[in-house]
């Protein structure tokens, strides 16, 4: 196993080394939202996976869906993180187009899952010893997704796709220790092959299952 070696980047004012953490957003494996029962099959016509709660009608309430909870519990296991058994949904607010509640439905103080740990692999881009590290990882917490909005249709239009709105993701977040590109990929890497294997997430990430 090769010692880790700092990332240094010249600045015209000294030195500065590279120390990184991620958010990686990945797409829960199920059929229906987290929050209703409409579709989210990659694909299908605009607005054709809309219920009236991903569409944020006057008084349609949200209802947990219990597939998507086992599912970020099943993630925080393969992480080896700690699983809170008390868990909180909280409104982000955004101004968005694509989102039409006017707030994201997301979890701050009280994340589904706690504090873990993965062993990442890094073999060097330009050569050296492949070696391995711990990553810690911080936290897991289940979040709805925005629509999507469509400039390149019209000059002077933006169209707004609201199949994607309400569809499940995990958003799991590191801790600051990654240290140069090659390690970043590397957790990317090593991430998506627990998701994968756990089933919990396609990794599909030309279709936006997996976001970093």
């Amino acid at each position: 196993m090769s010692a880790r070696t700092p990332y240094v980047i010249k600045g015209e004012t000294g030195d500065w080394e590279l120390v990184m953490g991620l958010e990686v957003h990945a797409q829960v494996s199920s059929n229906a939202k987290l929050f209703s029962g409409a579709s989210t099959a990659f694909g299908a016509d605009p607005n054709c996976n809309v219920s009236l709660v991903d569409a944020a009608m006057p008084g349609m309430l949200p209802v947990i869906n219990k597939y998507c909870v086992e599912q970020a519990i099943r993630t925080g296991l393969g992480l080896k993180a700690q699983i809170n058994t008390y868990s909180r949904f909280d409104r982000k607010n955004y101004f968005y187009p694509d989102l039409p509640q006017g707030y994201q439905i997301s979890q701050f103080a009280h994340p589904i899952v706690g504090e873990g740990e993965i062993e990442v692999d890094v073999e060097p881009a330009h050569g050296g010893d492949a070696y391995a590290f711990p990553c810690r990882i911080e936290r897991l917490h289940l979040e709805q997704d925005a629509g999507k909005s469509i400039h390149d249709m019209d000059p002077n239009s933006t169209y707004v796709d609201l199949n994607r709105s309400g569809v499940a993701l995990m958003e799991i977040v590191s801790m600051p220790d990654i240290r140069t590109p090659a390690e970043a990929a590397a957790y990317v890497k090593k991430l998506r092959a627990i998701v994968i294997a756990l089933g919990t997430c396609d990794g599909d990430m030309e279709k936006g299952n997996l976001r970093a």
